[in-house]
């Protein structure tokens, strides 16, 4: 970091925090003068065999699900469950022997010698140095920490374990003893790559955990393997104990750290610290677990995948509090809000959306087929929180609920109600509307998205980083349970800067920019500055339709107004109004998945037209001129691209439209089966959007005022929509407000309103 980048960090930093820095440099110095004294004298350790041995019962005693009762019991109750869960371990298991496990995308060899220190892509070997000593983050092009890292996280060693446990196969579980052993010998503590992160250290230390406890009953252990195993514990403990990220990262690194110091205190029961460990790691837990989440329930990272990482640790936090007779009182609330909120996100195709960054992480060691399919951890929290709107979204009962809570959770989730399907909802802090109308995989559904950025990050040119992407107004949506727009995802946190910068920058999302006035800037790679005011959402979801606006001031002197009117089953129009104080070029992006194909069929004055494989998008705009542009992926670039995964992209395509905003600048884009006539006045500016026929639209609704109004013509007659603070006085027939701040809901006139769900 340049010099002054490290004063801005320090102005910003309170009193506390920079004592708090204080300390961590002392420690390191002391931390290196110990890792050198240790090259020449052995470790030591009051762990004895009486410890150790204890060990193995304390894992399965936190894991009820390895108990072989529970298993007998599930094979009985749940044989379905059963041998699907046999059936997916044992094939992972062996296809880990077999040198093909896949880890972010890269196939690693682990039936050999395994160098734990080596990338299992690019070949390069961190050195074997103070961990304090390498730079991570500064690499040679096609180096990612996060590969290795991911090796290390040890929770492919969970599979294995399973596979003896459900199959008996005796040469998984030596397998097991043999990595976990090398790993011991060759990763003395703070030595190399894999002690340069809190969260990695916590994410092992919960693998281990899972791992030893499907192993407590193979009879091949010795005292001497327990001894060393334990030890290694207990230097994870000291080292997360250590190094809590409270100011660097006091989110999903943070959270992680806490509760992997919980589970070892209440693991390592009669090793020296355990007790503090464990009571340090409730009180941070208790302390920072509330503010991961905002008020309506969403992680503060606005990232999907952080969301269901950092509610994964929360969740087993939980779990292992209850299991001790002392509860977590305050974040089993939290956690419970959090599974509702993200319930809501569902999409028809039972994923969920690729919002913000997301490195294909599970803190759970638990793996769909499908990264971005979190039905199952859902389960289990339905059960936990006794959410009956959960047991809709997750379907049936997952491995997490079993592995957690055993049969009885099964129990649970069969005596659990079944609730009502969360079709709409309006999370006003995290800045997202939800939608959906229809049968489930063959629904409309879409997501507004204009919430901030993310927690953390700065007005001014501080840099920091924070997981959310430059996505302000972006839309998301399906049609009768087909993908229309698409968020791009996350490619990879390494590689090339103007990759990193694309995905999480507004070209790869379905929104709009301004020239010269952007929402925030890249202050490296994964850091944000001078990010602006967080964007305003207003939102009413009825039956009937869906109405959205997010207002966003990127610079000064110019603003942007996105409107959206969705009528289920027909379509969605897009009005998006730009202000600005002198002339600048705007640009529109939307990204559509690869089996879309979209053409270009019409391009005038009047209406551009782009044909795509279930329907059509059209725009319109009163800008003198409109340039539209289809771009497919080509190598070595990366717009049109969108990552499935951490590590790998697939072609796709995006359309991208260009116009100058001279003062004020309108333009309407259509979604749907086909262009529906119609028009829009937006704040006195008006806008008619006609596909074959020219239509006289009135120039308002028997004189209604309001913010926006829509006029639609489809085969049921002309309908009017409107929405704003004016609009809404002294009527009685206004639906009930759905979302923040004061906006009306919908009003339809003159024709029937579509049919209500």
């Amino acid at each position: 970091m340049s010099l002054i980048r490290t004063i801005r960090k320090l102005r910003k930093m309170p009193p506390g925090e920079i004592r708090g820095r204080i300390a961590e440099w002392q420690r390191c110095r002391a931390e290196r003068s110990t890792y050198r004294r240790r090259r020449r004298l052995a470790a030591r350790s009051a762990v004895t065999a009486d410890n150790a041995r204890q060990l193995a019962a304390r894992a399965a005693d936190m894991i009820p699900g390895v108990d072989a009762g529970e298993l007998a019991a599930l094979r009985c109750s749940h044989r379905d469950l059963y041998d699907a869960l046999r059936d997916r371990v044992v094939g992972r298991a062996e296809a880990i022997l077999a040198g093909t496990c896949n880890l972010l995308g890269r196939n690693v060899d682990l039936s050999t010698i395994v160098d734990w220190h080596r990338d299992p892509g690019s070949r390069h070997r961190w050195r074997r140095d103070f961990y304090a000593d390498l730079n991570l983050y500064e690499l040679p092009y096609g180096l990612d920490v996060k590969h290795v890292w991911e090796l290390n996280r040890h929770q492919f060693l969970v599979e294995l374990a399973r596979s003896w446990l459900l199959a008996r196969n005796n040469q998984h579980a030596a397998r097991v003893r043999e990595l976990l052993l090398d790993w011991i010998a060759e990763n003395p503590q703070y030595e190399g790559v894999n002690w340069t992160s809190g969260l990695e250290v916590a994410v092992r230390s919960i693998s281990w955990l899972w791992t030893l406890a499907a192993l407590a009953e193979w009879p091949e252990w010795k005292d001497s393997d327990w001894m060393q195993i334990t030890r290694s514990l207990t230097e994870h403990a000291a080292y997360l104990e250590g190094h809590l990220s409270l100011y660097s990262s006091p989110y999903n690194h943070l959270i992680a750290e806490a509760t992997g110091l919980f589970l070892l205190g209440r693991w390592l029961r009669g090793c020296d610290g355990a007790g503090r460990w464990s009571r340090r790691g409730r009180d941070i837990l208790r302390r920072f677990g509330p503010k991961q989440f905002h008020a309506d329930g969403f992680c503060v990272e606005q990232a999907t995948g952080y969301h269901f990482f950092t509610l994964g640790f929360m969740v087993q936090a939980v779990v292992a509090a209850r299991a001790a007779g002392k509860p977590f009182g305050e974040l089993e609330p939290v956690v419970a809000n959090a599974f509702k909120a993200a319930a809501a996100m569902k999409q028809p195709d039972q994923r969920w959306p690729a919002v913000g960054d997301a490195d294909s992480a599970r803190s759970i060691p638990v793996y769909p087929d499908d990264y971005w399919d979190f039905r199952s951890l859902c389960s289990l929290g339905a059960v936990l929180g006794g959410l009956a709107e959960l047991k809709e979204t997750a379907q049936r009962p997952g491995e997490e609920l079993y592995w957690l809570l055993g049969t009885g959770g099964l129990q649970a989730w069969e005596t659990l109600p079944l609730g009502h399907k969360v079709c709409t909802s309006v999370l006003p802090q995290s800045g997202y509307v939800t939608a959906a109308y229809g049968n489930d995989q063959e629904a409309d559904w879409l997501l507004f998205d204009a919430g901030p950025l993310a927690h953390g990050l700065h007005h001014d040119a501080t840099p920091s980083v924070g997981h959310g992407h430059a996505d302000a107004l972006q839309l998301l949506l399906f049609q009768q349970g087909r993908p229309l727009l698409v968020d791009s995802g996350m490619e990879s946190y390494g590689g090339q800067r103007r990759w990193v910068d694309h995905f999480r920058g507004v070209s790869a999302h379905n929104t709009l920019e301004v020239e010269g006035a952007p929402w925030a800037r890249t202050a490296g790679r994964l850091a944000w500055s001078h990010v602006r005011a967080i964007p305003r959402l207003d939102a009413n979801i009825s039956p009937h339709a869906w109405l959205m606006r997010g207002r966003l001031s990127p610079a000064g002197g110019v603003t942007l107004e996105r409107n959206i009117l969705a009528l289920p089953g027909r379509g969605i129009w897009i009005a998006d109004l730009i202000r600005c104080d002198t002339p600048r070029q705007v640009r529109w992006y939307w990204q559509m998945p690869r089996g879309a194909r979209p053409r270009l069929i019409r391009h005038d004055d009047a209406q551009r037209e782009i044909r795509f494989e279930s329907g059509v998008l059209a725009t319109w705009t009163d800008a003198e001129r409109m340039a539209i542009e289809i771009e497919s992926a080509s190598p070595g670039y990366p717009a049109a691209r969108q990552a499935p995964m951490y590590g790998s992209s697939a072609e796709g395509f995006r359309v991208s439209g260009r116009a100058t905003c001279i003062g004020e600048l309108l333009n309407v884009t259509f979604l749907g089966a086909e262009a529906i006539p119609s028009s829009v006045e937006l704040h006195g500016r008006k806008l008619a959007c006609f596909s074959d026929e020219q239509t006289d639209w009135p120039p308002a609704a028997d004189g209604l005022e309001a913010d926006v109004i829509w006029h639609v013509e489809t085969r049921q007659g002309q309908q009017t929509f409107a929405a704003g603070v004016s609009a809404c006085r002294g009527e009685d027939n206004w639906l009930p407000l759905g979302g923040k701040g004061n906006w009306p809901a919908v009003q339809a006139d003159r024709a029937t309103s579509p049919a209500a769900h």
